[in-house]
């Protein structure tokens, strides 16, 4: 079998869907072996083999590939990042602790009250996930102010312009997902060096 296909993935979408390996083979017209060798990658499935398998698990044939396709964890350490480019027209970048995954990205912020974050040039066309750990942020999205205290969360288009102003000491993270969902998809594919600090 192609060591980068893992169709152990076939499991969780069987299980959503509450069905037995049993039945998953009587849905896809496939015998019991079958379904169950090829959900523990013990064998090279054929693309009939695979359009049966989706349909009996309600996706395309394409997705059940692209999510069997050699998917594996990465790891990153956040760190602060120096930008000679952004820090003069920037500010608060030297807060972002910043975790990357190809076009995604983690940052964790902690300030105090009274600083400001508005770092626009750590953006690409993502959508803004934020989700405030402690203290209350005021953001403001294109003129806009929303309040956030602990446990609050928005979610925004990344490229509006906005600002998060610490109205109290504490500390919040914004996801950066790409809006394109091919490249959503490839986060985890993609092939990163492995971070030697960790």
């Amino acid at each position: 079998m192609n060591s980068s296909y893992n169709f152990k993935i076939m499991r969780v979408l069987r299980r959503r869907l509450n069905l037995t390996l049993e039945q998953l083979a009587e849905r896809s017209g496939l015998t019991y072996a079958t379904v169950a060798a090829l959900e523990t990658n013990k064998t090279q499935p054929s693309l009939k083999t695979l359009d049966a398998v989706a349909g009996a698990l309600e996706i395309s044939t394409s997705s059940l590939v692209r999510l069997a396709e050699g998917r594996q964890v990465q790891r990153r350490r956040s760190r602060f990042e120096r930008s000679p480019e952004l820090d003069s027209v920037e500010q608060g970048l030297e807060k972002c602790r910043i975790a990357r995954y190809a076009q995604g990205k983690l940052i964790r912020i902690q300030a105090d009250q009274g600083e400001c974050v508005h770092v626009m040039g750590l953006h690409e066309d993502v959508l803004e996930f934020c989700y405030v750990l402690s203290g209350c942020v005021s953001l403001v999205i294109d003129g806009k102010p929303y309040e956030l205290h602990a446990d609050d969360t928005i979610l925004f288009d990344g490229l509006l312009d906005h600002a998060y102003m610490q109205k109290a000491k504490g500390e919040y993270l914004t996801v950066h997902i790409p809006k394109d969902d091919r490249i959503l998809e490839g986060l985890l594919d993609h092939k990163a060096a492995d971070d030697p600090d960790l």
